[in-house]
């Protein structure tokens, strides 16, 4: 037989070690030896890379984030480049050395915060949520599951009781959101449809230890949705900012996150509280 039949606690699986004693997935040495490399070759003041070496780049970050939750939600101003590049020059602006230094800070990350496998692999939800969000403000409600621990009395009684948040806009955003009387505003209705959806994920994680817990939260905005199931988006504007935010968050919080769609006439109870 060709091959590593042996039996071990620990693999290398598809360049993956994986450790079934720990319950944890990590890159082996020379994937982390690799990742520094290329992130010690762009330094902060270049301006502009091959097309050629971007796309190198891309694709083995890529291979890299399967494993280091919250990594795929650094990507959208990453791969903006790709679509502003001039003939075989990719230009990195500001957002993209931001997004590589959020690698950078994930590679350092790496050997004192071990993967969990139990947050890579979602399972049965812990908590259910509806948000939605309108030009005022946002709002949710989250029906948690016993088997959640609360985190203000974490040794009472785990409590199934919903939870119900709203959040009203600053003046500012509200006077920034694209309407008919406002068509040069610079905020879309979608935009803070995915502001609440981060604020959603914040309600439960305050209340609730949520570490490789599955949670599910549902929207009735479909480019929420598209934006949240896919963690990326190709643009500069809030949503990429926001997606970055959403990587970050479940990177400290360790939660499997799980997005889905309600319609809105099914969502009442989130359109009261946004």
């Amino acid at each position: 037989m060709k091959g590593d039949v042996s039996w071990s606690t620990i693999k290398t699986v598809l360049g993956w070690v994986i450790n079934t004693t720990t319950m944890t997935i990590h890159l082996p040495e020379h994937r982390i030896a690799r990742l520094a490399e290329i992130l010690a070759s762009i330094p902060a003041t270049q301006k502009r890379l091959s097309l050629k070496k971007w796309h190198k780049v891309l694709g083995e970050l890529r291979s890299m984030s399967l494993a280091l939750p919250g990594s795929r939600n650094i990507f959208s101003q990453m791969q903006k480049a790709l679509s502003n590049c001039k003939k075989t020059r990719v230009c990195l602006t500001k957002g993209v050395h931001q997004a590589l230094n959020d690698f950078r800070w994930m590679l350092n990350d790496i050997t004192v915060r071990p993967t969990r496998i139990a947050e890579l692999v979602p399972l049965l939800s812990s908590a259910l949520g509806y948000h939605d969000a309108s030009g005022e403000g946002a709002g949710g409600v989250w029906y948690p599951h016993e088997s959640l621990n609360p985190r203000a009395k974490p040794t009472d009684v785990p409590s199934t009781a919903p939870i119900v948040w709203r959040y009203q806009w600053p003046q500012d955003i509200i006077d920034s959101l694209v309407t008919d009387k406002n068509p040069s505003g610079t905020i879309t209705n979608s935009d803070l449809e995915l502001a609440g959806g981060l604020l959603h994920l914040e309600a439960i994680s305050q209340e609730f230890d949520v570490r490789e817990r599955t949670i599910l939260s549902k929207t009735d905005n479909l480019a929420t949705l598209f934006w949240q199931r896919k963690g990326s988006a190709t643009t500069t504007e809030a949503p990429a900012f926001l997606l970055r935010l959403f990587g970050i968050h479940q990177r400290f919080h360790r939660y499997v996150p799980r997005h889905d769609y309600i319609s809105g006439i099914s969502n009442p109870l989130a359109d009261a509280a946004s």
